[in-house]
């Protein structure tokens, strides 16, 4: 059952959710009821009783590698931190950056290569489901994957290099770990949060009933706000705009397409997200915003610290800053900060494009973001020097619908209608 997607799976959730708040206002609501109420929803979320016999089948193969990787993840961090307090864990820091990130990389190298006919490789399966017994033939990598695979992957790279930096001090609690790793309400696709914040929150709890009834608002509040956002207006958008357009040609089926594409992915992504950030307060975790305003955005720059926070800070944080970092103490490119600056942005941004999949509009959709980003650096740099663009509101307007217009096209090629 593919979470926030329908009103049957708000139906049941509405059961932990009320379960939750009843702990919360009795000052029950700590970190092992978040643990037990979230792993028994993702067992019913995955494993999906309203589902077909096959639909139940795979959702028992991926609620599998999600407690494996979950647990394996959670081990991977305790021995990390043990040879970080003996001061030994340099060598083997890109060791385990490299086991978090394996299933994640087999998750979207497989296709590719099943697409070419490289993979063909297949196993026998037989599990019951539904009272029955379903069999079949598939992949043997297809066996590796869960929804959310992604996310849990970030949260686990988080945790590592927290503990190499020393943020995260000793070794953590492991139950914490996994409640982080396994946090219900945004295990799917996030936001993304951190592992320091996340203790945080942990920590604070239980709370007392004010602040639990104010949470309560709060959730209701966002929960509401997603429904508007994804069941209404991208609804609409999809039924009226977006569907229509995607059978039209030419030109203006290309721009009508492109405009329809971006505002159905932002209130459809918006939706999610303002579902999750209110299902996480019900929990009493204060969750980071994904999206804020972004399409008042008047450069590229300004537009990435609106769109997609979550991934943007993450991948700056922990992609960019490092990058940057490094290269320069290796004087890369003759210590040329400009050149390191933009070789960092591509790199950025190819990654975060290769993170959407490895099919040629996600990756170029990625060089896209870059080239747009060092283009208007480039532009800012060229203006301070010579004063040719004024400051004020024409400027400022003009700056706006390029960006906006620009980060649209983005879009489309993200969208990959323009393979077509």
């Amino acid at each position: 059952m593919t979470p926030y997607d329908s009103f049957t799976y708000f139906g049941f959730l509405l059961y932990p959710l009320l379960a939750i708040v009843l702990l919360g206002l009795l000052r029950l609501n700590r970190m092992p009821v978040i643990l037990v109420a979230g792993g028994l929803m993702l067992i019913f979320q995955y494993v999906d009783p309203l589902g077909t016999a096959a639909q139940q089948l795979d959702g028992r193969r991926q609620l599998l590698f999600l407690a494996g990787y979950a647990i394996g993840g959670v081990l991977l961090i305790e021995l990390f931190a043990l040879l970080r307090q003996r001061s030994k864990a340099s060598p083997f820091f890109f060791l385990a950056i490299g086991l978090a990130l394996l299933p994640l990389f087999i998750v979207k190298i497989y296709p590719l290569l099943a697409r070419h006919g490289v993979l063909g490789l297949g196993v026998q399966f037989s599990l019951p489901a539904a009272g029955s017994t379903a069999t079949g033939n598939v992949g043997l990598f297809d066996l590796v994957g869960f929804l959310g695979v992604s996310y849990m992957a970030f949260r686990l790279i988080d945790v590592i290099i927290a503990v190499r930096d020393g943020a995260v001090k000793g070794v953590p609690n492991p139950f914490t770990m996994l409640t982080f790793l396994t946090f219900l309400p945004t295990i799917s696709a996030g936001p993304i949060d951190r592992a320091q914040r996340f203790a945080a929150d942990l920590k604070r709890l239980p709370l007392c009933w004010h602040a639990v009834l104010a949470d309560i608002e709060y959730g209701i509040g966002r929960i509401a706000q997603g429904f508007l956002y994804k069941f209404v207006i991208a609804a609409l958008i999809y039924r009226h705009w977006l569907e229509p357009a995607s059978h039209a040609s030419g030109f203006g089926g290309e721009l009508r397409y492109m405009y329809a594409y971006s505002l159905y992915l932002f209130f459809d992504f918006a939706g999610y997200s303002a579902f999750a950030i209110g299902t996480a307060r019900m929990f009493g975790i204060r969750v980071p915003e994904n999206f804020n305003l972004p399409f008042i955005s008047r450069d590229f720059r300004e537009m990435w610290n609106r769109w997609n926070m979550s991934l943007s800070f993450f991948l700056r944080d922990h992609v960019y800053m490092r990058f940057l970092l490094f290269a320069r103490r290796k004087r890369w490119l003759g210590g040329n900060r400009d050149a390191l600056h933009y070789a960092g942005l591509l790199l950025t941004f190819g990654l975060m494009g290769c993170w959407h999949g490895l099919s040629w509009h996600y990756i170029v959709y990625g060089i896209y973001q870059a080239v747009m980003m060092i283009g208007y650096d480039i532009a800012g740099r060229w203006n301070l020097r010579t004063g040719f663009i004024p400051k004020g509101w024409p400027t400022d307007v003009t700056g706006w619908f390029l960006t906006t217009n620009l980060f649209c096209f983005g879009l489309l090629i993200f969208s990959g209608h323009l393979s077509v």
